[in-house]
């Protein structure tokens, strides 16, 4: 079963999806079996794996549209892009968007991308999930599907300032029993 790591932090620009290509990229040349997860509506790790995001048929959104309509997990095998022999990517594209504003009145909305994740968490020893840079359901449901979460940080003032917020809402995330068991892998300054 892998482990699942959310690469998070509300600050844009301190290199959340540079550290998931780059941390998944090193395991996998190292023999383990890595799924990158695109939570960005942004798409920028899709397109850093050198996917199209305007060209999918299918992306991320659509497993979101489909636990919110069916209450399951969608099947992911026609979603994963391979970007080597052991390094998988869950692409997405702006639409991913969308989902945010769908998840707002769903039952068990935190839930949606850790269900999604189940079924393949055998595959994987470990999945990295690059998410958003805000602190709302998208960010949210990786903290809640998550074991760990890293923290990247650019050493300057404004930066450091949103790990206090990420950190609120982690303590929030444990104390709302959505996951006490979520830890701090650490902060990687970048």
């Amino acid at each position: 079963m892998s482990k699942i790591v959310a690469i998070a932090n509300q600050k844009g620009g301190v290199a959340k999806t540079t550290s998931a290509l780059a941390l998944g990229t090193a395991l996998a040349d190292r023999g383990h079996r890595v799924l990158l997860v695109d939570l960005d509506p942004q798409a920028s790790l899709t397109i850093a794996g050198g996917i199209d995001p305007d060209a999918l048929e299918t992306t991320l959104y659509d497993v979101f549209a489909h636990y919110l309509k069916e209450h399951e997990p969608a099947d992911l095998g026609p979603l994963r892009r391979a970007l080597g022999p052991r390094l998988d990517l869950l692409p997405t594209s702006i639409d991913l968007a969308a989902a945010e504003m769908e998840l707002l009145n769903a039952v068990r909305r935190e839930y949606a991308l850790g269900a999604a994740l189940r079924p393949v968490r055998a595959d994987y020893d470990l999945i990295l999930i690059d998410c958003p840079p805000s602190l709302a359901l998208l960010t949210l449901n990786a903290l809640t599907a998550a074991h760990e979460v890293l923290i990247p940080l650019v050493p300057e003032f404004l930066a450091a300032r949103g790990v206090g917020y990420l950190l609120g809402t982690i303590a929030r995330v444990h104390k709302s029993e959505l996951n006490p068991d979520l830890a701090i892998t650490g902060i990687l300054l970048t």
